[in-house]
């Protein structure tokens, strides 16, 4: 049975909230708008960056020697990166011969999910409906079932044992005569499942711990600790999970992968490429064989598509801002829920249309001082959507005229 909340907010209030949504929404707004800025100066930077980088960058056809030649420049090469050493999570024993070890926790919890529907009355005031419901499934953080709206679910959540997730690396990653840095080992990719093999004193160790969480005499035989391929399981059954058990997985990148780079030399190991103008910097790692030129392009395509995101992310929260910012006339109207609602649609349209025009002017000015031709381009387009939509509502109210005086 779902859990439910109702509140009741009156029509004063709720114009008194529309009205303070005012400030709420200028503020969005303006940062919004600063965020601009931010994005395009960020997105231009990284792209001269990259374009330098590439200007300058060279092929390194052998990493099997040392060569001055390359020292301090930026260079594009492909070889095996490989270790000799043995990695291991020293808390569970595990171990490979691997290029890095990766330990993934999850907690089989209660986790509580709400939808929220509001009704609007005759007056003014609205009824908002909140139905909480409850489902046990796997999550990456214990949950805080103490704020749960259900009373009957409050304080069902416990786990047996909190555990860090984390990565394991070697010290030394060889990249033929080279060494590899950490920023350069975190992009090398690889999900093999690492097999567990505990031993019984780890096995023990683990066992108590859990009995002493649970309060229980480490004396008593029960087992809570199971392993299966590359999984140690907390708790009472493996098939059969509870709330409080824990799922510990592990994955490793494999010796010897073979990777594509491109990177500053500096003595035997590697940087980033620093932008003396802008500092940004630049650096790629792929898997496989790929050419200086692909790595480029994938370097320019991965800042646009991140530019993008974020341009519509701040559009989405520009639009929000104008909405609460014009809130309170739809919220006035409602004491007739029609007539409310109507004006809400409205206001909704143009709040759309003027975010997208307010993002569109300062999106041209943030251009123009680096890219005058583009800027003044989208300058232009922003200006004849605002003189085309102005045109239209005088055409539509000159034709609602003619229309009343016909019908008179």
């Amino acid at each position: 049975m779902a859990y439910q909340e109702v509140k009741r907010t009156s029509y004063g209030k709720n114009v008194g909230n529309s009205f303070k949504g005012i400030f709420t929404g200028l503020i969005l707004v303006i940062v919004a708008t600063i965020l601009i800025f931010w994005n395009e100066n960020r997105a231009i930077k990284t792209y001269k960056a990259i374009g330098r980088a590439q200007d300058a960058c060279v092929e390194m056809p052998d990493i099997n020697t040392v060569s001055p030649e390359f020292e301090g420049k930026t260079v594009h090469c492909t070889g095996i990166a490989s270790t000799a050493e043995t990695v291991e999570d020293p808390l569970f024993g595990i171990s490979e011969n691997a290029l890095c070890l990766s330990r993934k926790v999850e907690y089989y919890q209660w986790v509580e999910h709400s939808e929220t529907k509001t009704k609007e009355k005759l007056g003014g005031a609205t009824e908002e409906t909140t139905t909480y419901t409850y489902e046990k499934k796997w999550v990456s953080s214990p949950q805080a079932s103490s704020n749960f709206k259900d009373p009957k679910y409050q304080n069902s959540n416990f786990v047996y044992q909190v555990i860090e997730e984390k990565d394991f690396t070697p010290e030394h990653v060889g990249f033929g005569a080279y060494q590899l840095p950490n920023f350069i080992l975190r992009s090398i990719r690889g999900d093999e499942p690492a097999v567990v093999k505990m031993d019984q004193a780890t096995h023990d160790e683990w066992n108590n711990a859990v009995k002493r969480q649970l309060g229980l005499s480490e004396d008593i035989e029960a087992d809570y600790v199971f392993t299966r391929d590359n999984m140690v399981y907390l708790g009472a059954s493996m098939d059969r999970p509870d709330v409080g058990d824990v799922r510990v997985t592990f994955i490793y990148v494999p010796n010897n992968q073979q990777i594509s780079l491109i990177a500053n030399v500096t003595g035997n190991t590697f940087e980033q490429y620093v932008d003396l103008k802008n500092g940004k910097k630049v650096s790629s790692v792929q898997m496989g064989v790929v050419s200086a030129e692909q790595m480029f392009e994938n370097l320019k395509q991965g800042n646009k598509t991140l530019t993008w995101i974020v341009r519509l992310v701040i559009l989405l929260v520009i639009i929000v801002g104008f909405r609460k910012i014009f809130g309170f006339a739809p919220t006035l109207l409602k004491v007739l829920p029609f007539l409310g609602k109507g004006v809400g649609y409205i206001v909704g349209f143009a709040c759309t249309i003027l975010g997208i025009v307010w993002t569109c002017v300062f999106t041209a000015i943030a251009w123009i001082a680096v890219r005058p031709v583009l800027g003044i381009s989208l300058l232009v387009v922003a200006v004849a959507l605002i003189v085309w939509l102005v045109r239209r509502s005088k055409q539509k109210q000159s034709t609602d005229l003619e229309t009343a005086g016909n019908e008179s």
